[in-house]
């Protein structure tokens, strides 16, 4: 089929819901008998309309040969942002992921260059058949901000998930969710396609990279300049097929045995899967549906399962000090029974001396490359990184803007930007490390000089444009670039760190990580979200300890305390009566077991995975809010005295914010939040019960939050406004 014919068949499919009198609103007939030519013609564009505001200013057709961004076809169809007809009426169908595939490639054909010809564009740089990772974002997560645009980077990010993918068509992307199901994820996927690139040093003005960095300058980035796909109308007097190739590697389990000795298991076995595992990990999605180069994790029944080796259970000789990075909570007896070691006083003990046999668990995460082959061009082949990373708990949420918002004097006064001392280490996203990438991945395709590989960077940009004049909304659907994972390594959430050869020598590698995930999500969610965007804040589940305040609350729902699934399978704090005094039970924190929660298959995103950018920065704030109100604002060990106890959004009506703001004589106006917190007093183990803590209640504080003001209740006593500058 011809381009044009596969532009034709999407066009007729969508013309009668909506999208026909939507483009004719800007001079476009999608149902002309002569749609290459009505394509070409110069148009009207209306940056009015709803979903057009970002549309380059440049454009002015339907289809600009060579620049997606430029084309008014791909832009409507491609954008999250279009989804309302000429009138303002709901659009009824949207296109497909191959439909938009289709589209995308007639840009880029509908005047095929040459080989010769992209020489002479790239000045004289060096080309070479590079892969990236790309997605189609409005203006505000593009590399310029000034409009909507493809973004590319030589990294993707997909992640594990125990549903199949399913495409959002509305959002022109994939979401994790599974309606009525809150125990399920869907796998996320990353789409991936070879491009003729041109290798230049950084040039923010130009290509980018996003957020460039001074270091940026000296180092080369690959820009690509045109889509590279089968068939005779990619590059004139060419005839291609290309090819693409996956390599995924999950190593967790053998570098565990690298790492620490006398476990019990050394080479050969342990080149061996599951030591090693590279089979079953991952699969190219259906050409028809999706159109090639969509790489999807495979689905699990269980995001963590037990690890078999030559047909049973594996188990190993636990080493101390693992640093709580290797689940071993699950001892194997002499007799080959299990015992739960969360049943044990003192576990955290028990895990950290080692010397007795555990069972090993295994993940799906990973790491590789996509590679591109094309025999006809005789360019050299480059890689793309390619990451399956954990779950991310906050979907809509990127690290990028994340680090943007955060950087703004305006809201953090702060001293040494872009890290406010709110977190408890500093945010940044994996599109901003420049490191180089594992040495040890199979073929050795990338070299230690190559440390622009996460980077995001655009086609290169002829001219600065002004920013829309009208606001514009971000995506809501999950990004597989690498500004939506982090790029804080501790030892990671999506991608460790490793150290070569000599200190500061940065390598991104998959074995670096937990084994399995869950063992570093338990820690670092209880660290007031070690990976701000990505894992939630488990703080306030637990009873109050010294290494962290609460810094992103979660709310009642969503720690199981509105009789929903909590994110961790646990429940949260209750207020009970002892002896005639209250205090709040907690279930403590050293018998949480992630990796068995995820077993159970009791780990959920149902609830977090809906709050939104705007919805994420109202929780900091407000948490923020909330420690000034009772007097711990800019005090981090003050803040680790005053545990949060409640919170939720308020749903109108709500006879108790009436009676509050009653007997306060004053009106919230907008949203409100309620927060209720204690200064905590003398926390002890029950006899009874050595899993709970029962924590003292010196002092309580009510409070109600919104945008503008504040109200306050001391100790059951009347509400009233709080004067929140003094």
């Amino acid at each position: 089929m011809s381009l044009i014919s596969a532009v034709e068949r999407a066009c007729t499919r969508l013309a009668p819901a909506g999208w026909r009198d939507l483009l004719l609103h800007h001079g476009l007939d999608i149902t002309s008998a002569t749609l290459r030519e009505e394509l070409a013609k110069p148009l009207h564009v209306d940056r009015t309309h709803p979903g057009f505001e970002d549309f380059s200013t440049e454009g002015i057709r339907g289809v600009e040969a060579g620049r997606p961004a430029a084309s008014l076809l791909f832009h409507a169809f491609a954008s999250p942002n279009v989804t309302s007809g000429a009138k303002g009426e709901a659009l009824t169908a949207f296109p497909t992921p191959a439909e938009l595939e289709h589209i995308l490639n007639y840009v880029y054909g509908a005047k095929p260059p040459s080989l010769e010809a992209l020489r002479l564009e790239a000045g004289g740089a060096e080309l070479a058949l590079a892969v990236f990772a790309y997605e189609y974002r409005p203006q505000p997560e593009t590399v310029h901000g000034r409009q909507a645009d493809l973004c590319f980077s030589r990294t993707g990010v997909a992640r594990v998930g125990t549903a199949q993918v399913l495409y959002d068509p509305q959002q022109r992307g994939f979401l994790p969710f599974v309606a009525g199901q809150p125990s399920q994820m869907r796998v996320i996927p990353a789409r991936y396609g070879a491009f003729i690139a041109a290798k230049y040093v950084g040039q923010p003005e130009q290509f980018g990279p996003m957020n460039a960095q001074p270091i940026d300058h000296d180092l080369e980035f690959w820009v690509p300049l045109h889509k590279v796909f089968d068939g005779d109308e990619c590059l004139a007097g060419m005839d291609l097929s290309v090819q693409l190739e996956n390599h995924q590697v999950n190593e967790k389990i053998g570098q565990i045995h690298r790492r620490f000795r006398d476990t019990g298991w050394q080479e050969p076995d342990i080149l061996n899967p599951p030591f090693v595992i590279t089979e079953g990990l991952c699969h190219w999605a259906d050409v028809e549906t999706f159109a090639p180069g969509l790489l999807v994790p495979n689905a699990r029944e269980r995001l963590v399962e037990l690890a078999y080796y030559q047909g049973r259970p594996l188990s190993f000789m636990m080493p101390a000090g693992t640093g709580g990075l290797v689940h071993g909570r699950h001892h194997v007896r002499d007799d080959g029974s299990i015992e739960d070691l969360n049943e044990r006083e003192d576990v955290d003990a028990i895990v950290k001396a080692g010397g007795y046999r555990a069972l090993h668990y295994q993940d799906a995460m990973a790491d590789g490359w996509v590679r591109a082959h094309c025999p006809a061009l005789e360019l050299e082949s480059i890689a793309a990184y390619s990451i399956i990373g954990a779950p991310d708990f906050f979907p809509l949420c990127g690290q990028r803007e994340l680090k943007q918002w955060s950087s703004d004097p305006d809201i953090f006064p702060c001293p040494t930007p872009p890290c406010p001392p709110v977190w408890h280490t500093r945010v940044n996203p994996l599109s901003d490390v420049r490191f180089f990438i594992n040495q040890s991945l199979e073929g050795g395709y990338f070299s230690p000089e190559d440390r622009s590989v996460t980077s995001i960077v655009s086609h290169p940009q002829s001219s600065t444009m002004p920013r829309p004049a009208y606001p514009v909304a971000y995506a809501r659907r999950q990004s597989w670039l690498p500004d939506f994972a982090s790029g804080v390594f501790g030892p990671g959430w999506e991608i460790g760190r490793g150290l070569v050869d000599a200190p500061f020598a940065n390598v991104l590698c998959g074995y670096q990580l937990a084994s399995p995930f869950t063992e570093d999500a338990r820690i670092c969610a209880a660290l007031g979200s070690y990976w701000p965007g990505v894992a939630p804040d488990s703080t306030r589940t637990f009873e109050p300890r010294s290494v962290s305040a609460t810094v992103i609350p979660l709310t009642d729902n969503e720690i199981g305390l509105g009789g929903g699934p909590a994110w961790d399978g646990r429940t949260g704090p209750t207020v009970i009566e002892l002896a005639g005094r209250r205090q709040v039970q907690y279930q403590a924190y050293e018998y949480s077991d992630y990796t068995q929660a995820a077993l159970d298959g009791r780990l959920s995103l149902a609830v977090t995975g809906h709050t939104s950018t705007e919805q994420y920065h109202q929780r900091v704030l407000g948490m923020q809010r909330a420690y000034r109100a009772v007097g711990a604002g800019s005090d981090k060990e003050q803040r680790k005295r005053w545990p949060l106890l409640s919170f939720f959004r308020v749903q109108v009506p709500d006879e108790a914010f009436e009676v509050a703001q009653h007997e306060a004589g004053f009106q919230l106006a907008g949203e409100a939040h309620y927060y209720r917190l204690f200064k905590h007093g003398e926390i002890t183990t029950p006899s009874y019960n050595f899993k709970l803590r029962h924590v003292e209640i010196e002092q309580e504080v009510e409070l109600y939050i919104s945008q503008d003001a504040v109200l306050i209740r001391q100790n059951g006593a009347s509400w009233r406004p709080f004067d929140e500058s003094l």
